[in-house]
């Protein structure tokens, strides 16, 4: 993909599409109590616009991994299991697709691809 600046416009339900960078960046926040880097990135295609978070944490279990889009998994002392349950409805129903890259001891990078909107002549 290339970088296109402010044309990266995704096409959607701007308050749900909040709430899936809201729910990412809380877990990537969480996912470092104590220190890390947060990255955020959003790139465009001609079809397609990606927005991608990473963090430097300490990454996710690969047994657990096909389990953390099911409703009310959590590795959270505190957690209800319904943010990336959440995240996956939301992006589905955008027509969109998530990818998770994690390793224990690496981070993880969480990227969310959807449709581009058509560009605004006039």
């Amino acid at each position: 993909m290339t970088d296109i600046g402010s044309d990266a416009v995704a096409v959607g339900d701007s308050e749900k599409l909040r709430q899936v960078v809201i729910n990412l960046l809380v877990n990537a926040l969480d996912a470092m109590p104590e220190s890390g880097t947060l990255s955020v990135k959003v790139r465009g295609a001609p079809s397609a616009v990606s927005i991608e978070i990473g963090d430097t944490g300490p990454g996710i279990d690969p047994s657990i991994l096909p389990e953390i889009f099911d409703p009310f998994f959590t590795t959270k002392e505190a957690g209800t299991g319904l943010g990336l349950s959440i995240v996956r409805k939301i992006v589905d129903q955008h027509g969109g697709h998530i990818d998770i890259d994690s390793a224990p001891g690496h981070g993880t990078r969480v990227r969310v691809e959807l449709e581009r909107a058509a560009a605004k002549s006039g």
